[in-house]
């Protein structure tokens, strides 16, 4: 390694693999990497991770953090293990509920990742892979055999739903770290080159919900930033109109007059309200809703065999109860919270305020794709989004040690 790559990271980092926080810095890094090309490689990582990390705690050579989060997320960990236990099918429902483990994360992570440099080279990292991810995607559009008719890209991993929600949490980062990254800063025209890239490769995707939430959030940086940029929304959205394919165009129009899978979502959210109505208290169990699906679901749908009901508030509603769901609104509204507090702390340019304002972005982004898309019931977007989450209590903890 020279003597420039070693300077991209932090004293602690540098100071030996196997002390305490390089160790985790360099796991994290490749479990960062690979959640964006392959979700059992990561998986397998992560997992070596909480062991190592574990076993760490039981030594007092690190220290788990109190996180604002801690009680929601309990509370929905409960709440979901009773629902299961008390699903129509505890044998399919309790091994879904292996997602659990993921929340184990932040905690992690604002334990082992101290410094917000590190924090910075991570997401330089998570950016290079989207990348990456963006140009594989690309040469799928041109040259590759994509079976799926509208010739959806789906980069390295296996389903262009989940890539499009990779692409916008990351390219929300990228975009921030351009807008609030000191000038000097080594990595703010990287990320600007990187926006753009990754943005064409989300743009065809054909998610509508991935677009919608980086176009939310999208403003919102540059409202943080300057609200004077709103002024370029309009012809930005003119020259985009020039260039956009047919298929693009229609996929716009289709958000003004629904088409087919625009209608099977207005009718997944009835058949959820009535789930819900039925099952207030603990749901159906995860895992159960496609089972129970047919029965509520209205006859003119097109569909009658649906894995999920496109919508993060209720299908967690449905799957595990009102209760859970007052539990996932209230650490998502926590983490929120935390971020906007983080970003309030700063001003001008700097990284703490790139990555405040990025882990914002990432979360108001995945909240609001996740009205029309269970987003976090898909484990890598779940990875990034608790990633996300982790940013304002590392920065949180620098600043007041």
């Amino acid at each position: 390694m020279t003597a420039e790559a070693r300077s991209w990271f932090p004293p602690r980092v540098r100071s030996g693999f196997l002390n305490g926080e390089s160790s985790f810095v360099y796991g994290i890094a490749t479990w960062l990497a690979l959640v964006q090309i392959s979700i059992a490689a990561s998986q397998i990582v992560l997992t070596v991770l909480v062991v190592l990390w574990l076993y760490l705690v039981s030594r007092d050579e690190v220290r788990a953090q109190s996180l604002p989060y801690d009680v929601p997320f309990a509370l929905y960990a409960v709440l979901t293990l009773a629902s299961a236990w008390f699903s129509f099918d505890p044998r399919a429902s309790f091994p879904a509920t292996k997602e659990l483990l993921l929340l184990v994360v932040p905690c992690l992570l604002v334990s082992t990742v101290r410094k917000r440099e590190t924090l910075e080279t991570l997401v330089a990292l998570l950016v290079a892979v989207a990348d990456t991810g963006a140009l594989v995607g690309l040469w799928q559009y041109h040259f590759g055999d994509l079976s799926d008719i509208n010739h959806r890209i789906h980069g390295f991993v296996g389903h262009y739903m989940t890539y499009s929600g990779l692409l916008m949490g990351v390219g929300l980062l990228a975009f921030a770290g351009f807008l609030f990254s000191a000038k000097h800063s080594r990595y703010r025209w990287f990320y600007l080159g990187s926006f753009f890239l990754i943005e064409l490769a989300l743009v065809l995707t054909l998610t509508r919900s991935a677009w919608i939430g980086t176009l939310v959030a999208g403003l919102l940086l540059l409202v943080l930033k300057d609200w004077k940029l709103l002024l370029l929304a309009p012809l930005l959205a003119a020259l985009a109109a020039l260039l956009l394919s047919g298929d693009i165009e229609r996929r716009i129009l289709s958000l003004v007059r629904p088409d087919t899978s625009g209608w099977d979502r207005v009718y997944m959210l009835e058949a959820g309200s009535r789930i819900v109505k039925n099952h207030p208290f603990l749901g159906v169990g995860p895992e159960m809703v496609s089972e129970v699906y047919p029965i509520y679901v209205e006859p003119d749908a097109r569909r009658h065999d649906n894995p999920h009901l496109h919508n993060n508030l209720v299908q967690v509603a449905a799957e595990r109860g009102l209760p859970a769901l007052l539990a996932f609104l209230w650490f998502v509204g926590a983490s929120l919270c935390l971020a906007i507090r983080e970003l309030r702390r700063t001003s001008g340019r700097g990284t703490a305020r790139a990555l405040a304002a990025g882990a914002l972005a990432v979360l108001l982004s995945g909240l609001v794709a996740g009205l029309f898309e269970y987003n976090f019931g898909d484990s890598e977007f779940q990875m990034l989004f608790l990633f996300a989450m982790s940013i304002p209590p590392i920065l949180k903890r620098e600043r007041t040690e």
